[in-house]
């Protein structure tokens, strides 16, 4: 708590410092101002001590959502209430994350005495993805003369959760893929066709049976055919690998490709998990930073959000090589894995292409590669200098060699995505589908 002068109290003393510069010409003015400094100076300790009084009277809420979309309008509102006898004025302010717009709520207020209780709102959207906190809150009183104020800080702290803006709004989500199919809302049961890998039971065989699936030993002990009757796996593993290198901190006109990376991978989570599939995700860079194992059921979605939710890239190269040995050790057994990340130059996605290779030899590989937004502007642009054609010659290099690397992947078994950042949800949740029905699993 700070207790300083108030506005009056200055005015009165820059005025008795005024008059007593007349001192030196008539003394008498000395008597003037003993007289009136002592009366001052206990109107100015009695208005301290009401004002502290008051102030320790205030009781101060904050009340703002505990999730919010990226960039999306909040209220946050601050409620001061008191209890004491005496009307009190002043003033707030809440401070708020340096990332969010604005960067503080600040308002005069009145409280009228008996139980009088104000509400001060702002509106207030955050750009980036994360968890913040809000607070502490400064209270600022006047004592009822004006000469003294009382500022205080109250431990009025609250922490929000910003998530992707399609994974809150329903809004954003028809605004990011459009009024034809919408498949987060009621995902359809893809139809088990195929042979099915999964076994169910024995069966005495009958006409029409595969005679591949007979099982000799159950056959021998039974002493008439036995056959092996199996069923589409229902419960297969869905691992979501999120790239947060180098390449993924390019910008596009919905934050970052990492936004949008974080973003289609858990509405891509939420369709596997309504699916009836087990479904994990990871992130690596240089090397893998964060796993978590394939879990089943809708409500482990929220263990999936917490994992990447305020994910961010500290621009390390990416490498395939290490994110396979690792996977060779934490889930080795047969999965669907999903990778978003891109490519770069032609020596690096040589290496990554080798390692996504190997991991098809083992596991089923879904490629989605996020373009750069800025190769396809510098090809595009016109050239009206040296310079520009020299980028347009850079660009056109590595757009060169990402084609390459891609037609590579394709050709080697691995199926691919290639779209730009902010439309990667629907392709992406559309060919997890077709593979799911497909049964490639």
């Amino acid at each position: 708590m700070t207790v300083r002068p108030g506005k009056r109290l200055l005015h009165a003393v820059a005025a008795l410092s005024v008059i007593g510069l007349l001192a030196f010409a008539w003394g008498q003015i000395l008597w003037l101002l003993a007289a009136v400094l002592p009366p001052l100076g206990w109107l100015a300790y009695r208005d301290a001590r009401q004002a502290i009084t008051a102030i320790s009277g205030i009781k101060v809420i904050r009340h703002i959502p505990n999730v919010v979309g990226r960039d999306l309008e909040f209220e946050n509102a601050v409620s001061l209430s008191h209890e004491g006898g005496l009307a009190v004025c002043g003033r707030v302010r809440d401070v708020f994350p340096g990332e969010c717009v604005p960067q503080w709520l600040s308002s005069d207020f009145a409280l009228a005495a008996n139980d009088d209780q104000v509400s001060i709102s702002a509106l207030c959207r955050i750009p980036i993805r994360g968890r913040f906190r809000f607070g502490p809150i400064w209270i600022r009183v006047e004592g009822p003369l004006g000469l003294m104020e009382v500022q205080q800080e109250v431990d009025v702290t609250d922490e929000i959760k910003v998530l992707p803006e399609t994974l809150v709004s329903r809004d954003e989500l028809q605004k990011d893929v459009g009024a034809q199919l919408v498949l987060l809302d009621k995902v359809a049961r893809a139809r088990q066709v195929g042979a099915g890998t999964e076994f169910v039971s024995l069966f005495p065989y009958r006409l029409g049976d595969d005679p591949r699936r007979i099982d000799w030993r159950a056959t021998a002990r039974q002493r008439f055919p036995i056959v092996r009757r199996y069923q589409v796996e229902r419960h297969r593993d869905v691992l979501i690998l999120i790239d947060c290198g180098r390449l993924m901190g390019a910008m596009t006109d919905r934050g970052s490709k990492l936004d949008c990376a974080v973003d289609s991978a858990l509405n891509l989570a939420r369709v596997a998990l309504h699916s009836g599939d087990r479904c994990g995700i990871g992130v690596f860079d240089s090397q893998l930073q964060g796993y978590l194992r394939p879990i089943v059921g809708p409500k482990s979605f929220s263990s999936l959000v917490e994992c990447v939710f305020d994910l961010q890239t500290d621009f390390r190269e990416t490498d395939f090589t290490r994110l396979f040995a690792e996977l060779q050790r934490r889930q080795s057994k047969r999965s669907l894995l999903v990778i978003i990340s891109d490519l770069g130059d032609a020596e690096t996605s040589r290496l990554n292409c080798a390692a996504l290779a190997r991991l098809s030899q083992r596991h089923l590989v879904l490629f989605a590669a996020l373009r750069t937004p800025l190769l396809q502007r510098v090809i595009h642009q016109p050239t009206t200098s040296i310079r520009i054609g020299a980028e347009q010659a850079v660009a056109l290099g590595l757009a060169r060699d990402r084609g390459r690397a891609l037609f590579s992947l394709r050709h080697g078994g691995i199926h691919v995505v290639d779209v730009e950042p902010q439309q990667l949800t629907l392709p992406l949740v559309n060919q997890f589908v077709e593979l799911r029905q497909r049964n490639l699993l």
